[in-house]
């Protein structure tokens, strides 16, 4: 089977390769990228590009699955079928299942159903528990679940308060040098915060999470970082406090990288006043103050990559007082183009280093077989096409995902991924134009 991908812009960080171009792929892997590759007329399927990005398949470091054990929530099949239809061919799954993801097993089990014929045909790179049931206190076996496909260790969801136990997780996993993802919350402080500390949430009387919960949690792993000399991914930052300081452990030499999500990038504290749950995320919505320094983060390198901390709950979770209502939002299907719209678009990064931290960084860090087009570099073809001027409304009642919970529904958006393959195709978008294709055989 050859596919051609004729007249696109391609977009490929890993090559610094933005050109109007071609992309041939046969037998499910790129065979050949450029603007001086010829299109042969032997092709089985040639698709006209023109007007779209041609892009390595997106990658998201940062996905709950839910599945073992909340699959009311979401199920591997329906969130990595919500990751195709959001241009993802890759996610990281997170180990706060019930049971937490500790064992090789474990690992073993998600594995085999993301390689189900049911799933999305999206690949699913398990992150392993940092320590024991995510408890805190005795680090779990990573070597065994490094072997069994672990590529990085994390406490999200319940993160590790005892600085001693960090410091030695630290230790160990740079010495099987794995990456330990950070979930960064103080729990003294945020304790029985719904929303961000300030004069928003006194006038809601609402009881507020300090940005100091996240800060000195970030300093703190920066440090243990700088000297165990362990890579370390700091996850959702939102706060200023927290840029500076991750901008000057990189600035000292630590192996840290760091990732925001879309909603610390448009919605702040302000729009909670309705009480809507769907808005009710840790670390919490900040200010706009917030937003503006992590546009500039984004800009100078500061931070790495955007996530989407894709985190699904069933309705009845969410239909609750403001108080009771659980933290997190569904975002697979809207991170890519609540990107494009507000970050992209409105010139704070081009299209090009918008890929990169979709994309390239997120694999680069993690070290997968993604986030490339260069012929040879990845076993399958993973590749996206975008629509980066398509207009539209995100109407949650369309997504493939269980999890309805999301503040973006209604909003309009500019900028769509209209095409997804891994290996072969895996998703087509309704308003993708069937005109633009045309099948030899």
């Amino acid at each position: 089977m050859k596919i051609i991908l004729k007249n696109g812009r391609i977009l490929d960080p890993s090559q610094e390769l933005d050109v109007i171009g071609n992309v041939i792929i046969e037998d499910e892997v790129v065979v050949e990228v450029g603007s001086d590759v010829e299109v042969e007329e032997d092709a089985d399927e040639i698709i006209d590009c023109t007007g779209l990005w041609i892009t390595p398949g997106l990658v998201d470091m940062h996905v709950h699955l839910r599945e073992p054990g909340e699959e009311q929530k979401e199920t591997i099949a329906t969130a990595t079928q919500a990751a195709a239809a959001g241009g993802f061919t890759t996610v990281c799954c997170m180990p706060n299942t019930n049971p937490p993801l500790d064992n090789a097993a474990l690992i073993d089990f998600i594995l085999d159903r993301a390689a189900s014929p049911l799933a999305g045909g999206v690949f699913v790179a398990p992150v392993g528990s940092l320590t024991e049931g995510n408890r805190g206190d005795r680090i779990s076996n990573l070597e065994a679940m490094r072997k069994a496909g672990i590529v990085a260790a994390s406490d999200e969801g319940c993160a590790t308060q005892n600085s001693k136990v960090m410091n030695r997780a630290m230790e160990y996993c740079n010495q099987l040098d794995l990456p330990i993802l950070a979930h960064c919350e103080d729990y003294t402080l945020s304790d029985g915060g719904v929303m961000n500390e300030g004069a928003v949430s006194a006038m809601l009387g609402l009881k507020g999470m300090p940005r100091s919960a996240e800060e000195v949690m970030v300093m703190r792993n920066c440090l243990l970082s700088l000297h165990t000399g362990c890579q370390v991914h700091i996850m959702r930052v939102s706060t200023w406090g927290a840029v500076e300081m991750i901008r000057q452990a990189k600035y000292l030499g630590a192996r840290v990288t760091c990732e925001t999500c879309p909603q610390y990038l448009c919605l702040t504290e302000e729009m909670m006043a309705d009480f809507a749950p769907e808005f009710k995320t840790t670390p919490p919505l900040r200010t706009q103050v917030d937003i503006d320094l992590l546009m500039q983060a984004l800009a100078d390198g500061t931070i790495d990559v955007i996530a989407s901390d894709h985190s699904p709950h069933a309705d009845y979770e969410v239909q609750v007082p403001f108080d009771e209502a659980p933290f997190g939002m569904a975002g697979l299907e809207s991170c890519l183009s609540v990107t494009l719209t507000h970050v992209t678009h409105s010139g704070v990064l081009s299209p090009l280093e918008t890929i990169r931290k979709l994309s390239t960084a997120p694999a680069k860090i993690l070290r997968l077989d993604a986030g490339t087009l260069r012929p040879g570099d990845s076993p399958v073809a993973q590749v996206t096409l975008i629509d980066p001027e398509l207009k539209w409304k995100f109407d949650v009642q369309k997504t493939f995902s269980k999890g309805k919970n999301t503040p973006f529904n209604g909003m309009e958006l500019k900028g769509k991924a209209v095409l997804t393959i891994s290996g072969s195709e895996i998703y087509r978008d309704a308003s993708f134009d069937n005109a633009r294709v045309t099948s030899i055989n």
